[in-house]
């Protein structure tokens, strides 16, 4: 019987080989975070772009809400910015969403090619890791979790997800299935064990840090939260497939 493995990619750039792989794709601050919001708050279906000019142009064409951000902050000409705080107050009922952010839907566009890929967070890890663990089980897969850094770089908040995202898919496994780690699972598994408290710990983080000062800082408490959300969101890759009940789909480039 193989065994599984979890990894962790601390940056897109290093994911390797994930043809037949589950990917988790963690932005803790804020898309993936934001996300998961949109769909408890009701969104249909969230559109994601590795730019805001393949963002704008779709949003025009198809007279969908846009959000997203720049360097944390609203952009110019969007309608919402990429706040799950503020997310929280709309209900997106029959309202498709365009997002396009700096790092986290990139890292979504840049895993396309796995076999299956999950948006995860805090907010949702335990829901979101239940799925993973049993879609690499039927594909008889690995793991890999991937961490979208900020602007090409390692982020703590990130890291310390994606520790506590390998604890709750080794929770999933029976004694004789134990999946194997990497190092980097490893280092993130201490690294969340270390220190639990996650808004304290990221708050010692660069981004985190730079959020507040601009005024988010209720949105990285918020983000901080374990398990406040039971949605999955899941990138549909094959529209001729049955959609999952919270699709991401790209935007064309």
């Amino acid at each position: 019987m193989r065994t599984m493995e979890i990894r962790v990619a601390l940056l897109p750039a290093l994911v390797g080989n994930i043809r037949n792989a589950v990917c988790i794709v963690i932005d803790a601050l804020r898309a993936t975070s934001a996300i998961a919001v949109l769909f408890a708050r009701n969104c249909p279906r969230v559109y994601v772009a590795e730019g805001h000019e393949a963002a704008i142009r779709f949003a025009r064409e198809n007279h969908l809400l846009l959000c997203g951000e720049t360097e944390g902050r609203k952009p110019e000409g969007f309608d919402f910015g990429n706040s799950p705080v503020e997310f929280l107050t709309q209900d997106f009922q029959g309202q498709p969403v365009v997002l396009s952010t700096t790092n986290g839907t990139r890292a979504l566009a840049q895993v396309r090619q796995a076999r299956r890929v999950f948006a995860g967070a805090p907010l949702n890890r335990t829901a979101v890791a239940q799925a993973a663990w049993a879609a690499a089980q039927q594909a008889e897969g690995d793991i890999v979790i991937v961490c979208s850094g900020t602007d090409g770089n390692f982020t703590l908040e990130d890291a310390t997800s994606a520790g506590l995202f390998v604890e709750a898919l080794i929770a999933q496994a029976t004694p004789w299935e134990l999946p194997r780690l990497d190092d980097a699972a490893v280092a993130c598994k201490r690294l969340w064990q270390q220190d639990p408290q996650l808004l304290r710990s990221w708050l010692e983080g660069r981004h985190a840090q730079h959020l507040a000062e601009i005024g988010f800082g209720e949105d990285v408490a918020y983000c901080a939260q374990l398990d406040r959300l039971s949605v999955i969101p899941e990138l549909a890759k094959d529209p001729t497939a049955q959609l999952p009940k919270a699709p991401i789909f790209l935007v064309p480039a």
